[in-house]
């Protein structure tokens, strides 16, 4: 069982202080178990990335922790949900969503194994799904659900609207046929480094058929799973 003693939380928003102020009053305690660090987007790069996957791969190769959480503008985490989380890494989970990848946990380590976000999905969407397929490709476990809270009353203005070229890249990479999913294009490899291989911590994890998968979802209309799409369809590279 791996122990994490320090971690990293980031804060996606960059349009509003009075929302970092807010997560981070809320988080404050966890430092009285763990060392403590924030990297939050509204310091480190207030500007409008191209995709959500650039915005993940920046908080992480900025973040000084192996262990990482990442917090987007709209979810409200609470420290007993962080705790959990946690655990939930601690005890063999590769990564860990607690209001999908809005609310997630997952180490430096799981980047070296399968590789970063992929960049190309402009604008956003589909990067959710594309990672679990990479865990599952991997065969890593992955706890998956949506329990915690999340406001769709409002939107970020940094956010660009519509999904049409990611929805385009998506059906470039993957084709999904009844017997798998077969994925056309490799994984794109980006300039960043975040050191060495951390045997210990690959070893602590489960393997897939161990996850925990499509709790609370569509919530509010919030959309499928990753692995639902999935649905239990093998992983077949065709590049």
């Amino acid at each position: 069982m791996i122990k994490i003693k320090e971690i990293t939380i980031c804060l996606h928003c960059g349009c509003s202080s009075e929302i970092i102020k807010s997560q981070m009053n809320e988080l404050s305690t966890l430092s009285l178990n763990y060392t403590l660090y924030w990297n939050n987007r509204i310091d480190r790069h207030p500007g409008i990335y191209e995709s959500y996957s650039e915005l993940i791969n920046h908080s992480v190769v900025t973040s000084n922790t192996e262990w990482i959480i990442l917090i987007n503008d709209r979810a409200y985490p609470t420290v007993d949900e962080v705790e959990k989380m946690i655990k939930l890494l601690e005890n063999g989970y590769a990564c860990v969503f607690l209001y999908n990848v809005g609310f997630m946990g997952f180490s430096k380590e799981l980047i070296r194994q399968i590789g970063w976000w992929d960049q190309r999905y402009i604008n956003g969407g589909w990067e959710d799904v594309d990672w679990v397929i990479r865990i599952k490709k991997f065969n890593f476990a992955l706890y998956e659900s949506q329990e915690s809270s999340y406001d769709y009353t409002w939107k970020s203005p940094l956010n660009i609207p519509g999904a049409i070229l990611s929805t385009q890249f998506w059906y470039k990479k993957y084709r999904f046929e009844s017997d798998g999913i077969y994925q056309l294009l490799a994984d794109e490899t980006y300039n960043y480094n975040i050191g060495k291989s951390n045997s210990k911590i690959v070893n602590s994890w489960m393997i897939w058929d161990k996850s925990k998968l499509n709790i609370m979802y569509d919530k509010l209309g919030s959309g499928s799973s990753g692995s639902s799409i999935i649905n239990n369809r093998e992983i077949k590279i065709s590049y």
